[in-house]
């Protein structure tokens, strides 16, 4: 498994910064535009509701001029005022309106491109129709070039002297050019575009459009009047520039919004996919059947809407970024430097502004002090094992030499058993260095079930004359208790305790043995009468070489680390020890969890 890259602490916190408020300011961009797109989405609610009503009253007013006898010329006007429909809010949102009315055996339908136009003023107008000979891409030219040459909310053309005022109020800007329409005549007055001309006062002939209507009872009329609009013709703000739309979105939602209705009327049942969209049908008390669809795509809008304030929150939270950033760079990544600069040192302050780091670089000292205490340990053990080795070595050398002598053969024996002598006691010096490394290093027990009271009269026994010699008295308080340990180990435990109490007892007094159940383990306790052991040495007894009191000193006869070989020993076994001073003497314990 490959490591991870190790990263600076500033890096790492800067990383979690960058997510975190990342997250933040999603979550921010999430509720504005949940917001705004709400509050779309109850506008075109309004719009539906709004616009339904009107196409009620656009049916009433169809009625009315059915029972006028209008005839024919009644469709056109219902094609007008439904298109006219469509021309309520929803564009403004790219969205788009579609309505159909089914009404004296003829389908009207709501038209994208549509117009109206007068041969001669005061003479019934015309109306255009665009629709049928214009795909997607000719509604967008011909809308683009409406946009380019229009002077209000659609484009128009006025007989000279007629029409809206020029700039700063001046007279008209009719020129006297006029329209020319070739198209197909439909009953009522309404013809189906097939080509729109333009034709100058100096004669010259502009062609502006050319759809692909065909049929039969083509006319041409010259219209020195016209109006046309497009529901793709943006609005006009109040500086006269349009406003900002999306022309081919708005396209795409009208054309769907078409579709949604033809497919009512085929019978199918498609789900409308837009988040605005809304669609109804229905028949009315006449039984005219009606569709209403409309259609808006908002999240576009709300994007488009809202990026400025999506920039400018993102550029907020950059800065309140590189603000934290620089604060816990100072507060944390500081405070980290300082302890790694003191660590260097050897010591680490522990009063810094940071509590985590504080415990760290308590940690570190408490670390530190341990680390020189076991070299300062490992270096008194290495001067008293010197010690103890210098004395018997010297011993050695001077009777050595003092062998070479011709000297009396009396003194030569003498001189062999002090020779013999201080070798013994080099090696019980070495076998105990070596007791004590292995015991340390974890050297594996040989475990078994052992009788302990059984063990410590076997220690003992062998005692009995050297108790007598110093007068001393032995009292053995022996539970029989079992326990699963390694009987070497332990057997050498009892013998360094039985040895300590042999040598430092008062002639006369008891040794007092006792060995008893407590919660969770066994208690082995040596006590003896004698001179008690200073307080700031009791800690230390257990340390190989240790000299504290001298009345316990290795020139009664010890090695100096029966002891250590005592703690080693406990600590193999899952165990403890410990001294305690008592009245008129010192107690010894050991203790071995069962």
């Amino acid at each position: 498994m490959k490591p991870n890259r190790p990263r600076k602490l500033r890096w790492r916190l800067a990383r979690a910064l960058i997510f975190s408020t990342l997250l933040l300011w999603l979550g921010f961009v999430l509720l504005m535009y949940n917001n705004r797109l709400g509050e779309l989405e109850n506008s075109v609610s309004n719009i539906y509701q709004r616009t339904r009503t009107s196409l009620q009253q656009s049916i009433r007013t169809d009625q009315e001029n059915r029972a006028s006898g209008l005839g024919a010329r009644a469709d056109h006007l219902l094609m007008r005022s439904l298109s006219s429909l469509q021309l309520d809010g929803i564009y403004s949102m790219d969205g788009g309106t579609a309505l159909a009315v089914q009404t004296g055996g003829s389908l009207v339908r709501s038209q994208i491109t549509w117009g109206l136009g007068h041969e001669a003023s005061g003479e019934q107008p015309w109306f255009l129709y665009f629709d049928q000979g214009l795909d997607d891409q000719g509604q967008l030219e011909f809308t683009r070039w409406m946009m380019a040459h229009r002077s209000g909310w659609s484009y128009e053309l006025f007989p000279p002297g007629e029409g809206p005022p020029g700039e700063n109020g001046g007279e008209s800007t009719a020129d006297g050019t006029f329209a020319r329409i070739t198209g197909v005549e439909l009953p009522g007055g309404g013809v189906q575009v097939q080509c729109l001309d333009l034709v100058h006062p100096d004669g010259s002939q502009e062609r502006v459009l050319e759809t692909d209507t065909s049929g039969q009872g083509s006319i041409t009329l010259d219209l020195v009047q016209m109006e046309v609009r497009s529901v793709l013709l943006p609005g006009r703000l109040g500086n006269g520039k349009d406003e900002p739309i999306h022309m081919e979105r708005r396209l795409a939602s009208f054309r769907e919004a078409q579709a949604i209705i033809d497919r009512d009327r085929a019978g199918e049942r498609r789900p409308v996919l837009q988040d605005g969209g809304q669609m109804s049908s229905g028949t009315d008390q006449d039984g005219i059947s009606y569709w209403y669809s409309i259609q808006c795509d908002l999240w576009p809008v709300v994007l488009e809407e809202q990026w400025g304030l999506y920039l400018l929150s993102l550029g907020f939270a950059a800065a309140v970024l590189l603000l934290l950033s620089a604060h816990l760079s100072r507060k944390v990544t500081g405070p980290v430097e300082e302890l790694s600069r003191d660590a260097q040192q050897g010591r680490c302050r522990e009063d810094g502004p940071v509590q985590e780091l504080n415990t760290l670089a308590g940690a570190f000292n408490a670390a530190q002090e341990q680390l020189e205490g076991q070299l300062q340990r490992e270096r008194d053990f290495t001067r008293g094992a010197a010690h103890e080795l210098k004395t018997p070595l010297a011993i050695l050398r001077t009777h050595a030499e003092a062998l070479r002598e011709d000297i009396d053969p009396q003194k030569r024996e003498e001189y062999l058993d002090i020779i013999l002598e201080e070798s013994d006691r080099m090696a019980r010096l070495v076998g105990s260095l070596l007791e004590l490394s292995r015991l340390e290093a974890g050297t594996s027990l040989r475990r078994e079930p052992i009788d302990l009271a059984v063990l410590m009269r076997e220690v003992w026994a062998p005692l009995s004359l050297q108790l007598e010699q110093k007068h001393l008295t032995l009292s053995l308080e022996l539970e029989k208790l079992m326990v699963y340990g390694d009987r070497e180990r332990l057997r050498e435990m009892a013998d360094n305790l039985a040895s300590n109490a042999l040598r430092h007892s008062t002639p006369g007094t008891p040794i007092q043995v006792t060995l008893r159940q407590e919660e969770g383990g066994i208690r082995l306790t040596v006590s003896n009468d004698g001179p008690s052991i200073p307080e700031e040495d009791l800690p230390h007894l257990f340390e190989p070489f240790y000299r504290g009191d001298k009345a316990r000193s290795r020139q009664s006869g010890g090695t100096g680390l029966g002891l250590a070989i005592v703690r080693a020993g406990a600590q193999a076994h899952g165990g403890s020890c410990g001294v305690e001073n008592r009245p008129g003497g010192v107690s010894f314990w050991v203790f071995l969890p069962v």
